[in-house]
C-alpha cells in the first residue's frame, strides 16, 4: 500500500514538472516568434534580410512582422531625416599623421587656388538625406566620409575655375549650384544612396594678410552696383513720366498748330471773299472795309459824321449797318 501511494506520487511529480517544463517552452516559443513583430516609424524605412542577404529594400512604416533573429534582421534606417556636415578644413590626411601633426604645429590651414591664383578659404555646410536605404548600408562604408571628400573635391574643381573677385562677390551663388550638381553625380557613381539636398557657402574669404583690401575692392563693388541700380531705378522711375510729358506737349503742338492754321485759312478765304467784291465794286466795299474797321475800332460809337473837300457832311448810323 505504501508502495503504491509513493508511486503515485512520484508520477504525480513527474507528470508536473512535464508540465511546468511544456509551459517554459511554449511560452519561449511563443516570446520568440512574437520577438518577429517589429514598427517602422514615419521617418524611416526598413530594410530586412535572410541570412544576410536582402529581402526587402524598402519596408514602409508601420507594423510589419519577420522572422526571429537569427533568421531575419531588420535595419532602420532615417530617410527623412536631413543630415548635415559642415566642412572648414580640405585636409583628408588622417588625425595621427605626421601631415597632421605638422598642420597643428604650424598653424596652417588647408585653402583652394583660384582661377587667378589667388588663396581663398571656404567654409560650407553640406545637408544630405539617405535616398536608397540598401545603397547606403551595403555598397559603401563609411558614407559621411566619402561624401566630405567629394565635396572637397568639387569645392577645389570649382574654385579654380573662378576669379577671385567673382567668388567673394557674385559667384557664391553658382560655387553653390555646381558643388551640389557635381558632388551628386559623384555619389550616383559610387552607387552611395545619398542625396544633396543642399550646399549652402557660410564664407568664403582671402588670406588674412591681404583681406582688408579684398574687403575694400568688395566694398567699392558693391557700392558700384547700388548706384547703378539707384541710376536704372531713377531711370525707370521718371522715363514713362518724361514719356508722358512729351506726348502730351506733342498733342498741345498739334492741337496748337491746327488751331493756327485753321485760322489762317479762314483768313485767307475771307481777304480773296473780300478781294472778289473789291473788284466788282471798289468803292463800296473800300466804304464797306471802313466801316467794319470803325465798328471793330469803337464798337460804343452809334454815328458816323463824314465830311468831303467841299465841306459837305454825311451823317452814317452804325446800329442800322450793324443790324
Amino acid at each position: 500500500m505504501t508502495k503504491t501511494i509513493r508511486h503515485h506520487l512520484q508520477e504525480t511529480t513527474r507528470s508536473s514538472i512535464r508540465y511546468f517544463l511544456l509551459v517554459i517552452v511554449s511560452g519561449l516559443c511563443a516570446v520568440y516568434l512574437l520577438s518577429g513583430f517589429y514598427k517602422i516609424s514615419e521617418s524611416e524605412l526598413g530594410v530586412v534580410q535572410r541570412f544576410g542577404k536582402v529581402i526587402d529594400g524598402k519596408v514602409e512604416p508601420g507594423g510589419h512582422y519577420r522572422l526571429p533573429w537569427p533568421v531575419d534582421t531588420v535595419t532602420k534606417v532615417p530617410v527623412k531625416t536631413t543630415h548635415t556636415i559642415e566642412i572648414k578644413d580640405f585636409s583628408l590626411v588622417a588625425a595621427d599623421t605626421k601631415e597632421n601633426e605638422f598642420r597643428k604645429a604650424t598653424g596652417l590651414s588647408s585653402y583652394c587656388i583660384t582661377g587667378d591664383n589667388n588663396i581663398v578659404f571656404i567654409d560650407f555646410l553640406v545637408r544630405y538625406n539617405i535616398i536608397d536605404p540598401v545603397k547606403y548600408l551595403f555598397h559603401i562604408k563609411s558614407n559621411e566620409e566619402y561624401l566630405r571628400q567629394i565635396a572637397c573635391s568639387s569645392a577645389i574643381n570649382s574654385l579654380a575655375g573662378k576669379t577671385v573677385d567673382d567668388i567673394l562677390t557674385v559667384g557664391k551663388k553658382s560655387v553653390e549650384v555646381y558643388l551640389k550638381m557635381a558632388t551628386q553625380e559623384k555619389l550616383d557613381l559610387l552607387n552611395s544612396g545619398l542625396g544633396i539636398s543642399a550646399i549652402e557657402i557660410k564664407e568664403v574669404s582671402p588670406y588674412k594678410e591681404v583681406r582688408t583690401f579684398f574687403e575694400r575692392v568688395i566694398n567699392a563693388q558693391i557700392q558700384k552696383r547700388e548706384l547703378i541700380n539707384n541710376a536704372e531705378s531713377y531711370r525707370n522711375e521718371n522715363l514713362p513720366k518724361t514719356k508722358g510729358m512729351v506726348m502730351q506737349i506733342e498733342e498741345e503742338a498739334m492741337g496748337y498748330k491746327y488751331e493756327v492754321v485753321s485760322r489762317a485759312q479762314g483768313e485767307v478765304d475771307r481777304f480773296k471773299q473780300q478781294l472778289n467784291e473789291y473788284s466788282k465794286a471798289k468803292n463800296i466795299t473800300r466804304q464797306r472795309m471802313y466801316l467794319d474797321f470803325i465798328q471793330q475800332k469803337y464798337p460804343a460809337l452809334k454815328k458816323l459824321i463824314l465830311v468831303n473837300n467841299s465841306g459837305e457832311e454825311r451823317i452814317i448810323d452804325l446800329r442800322l449797318i450793324s443790324n
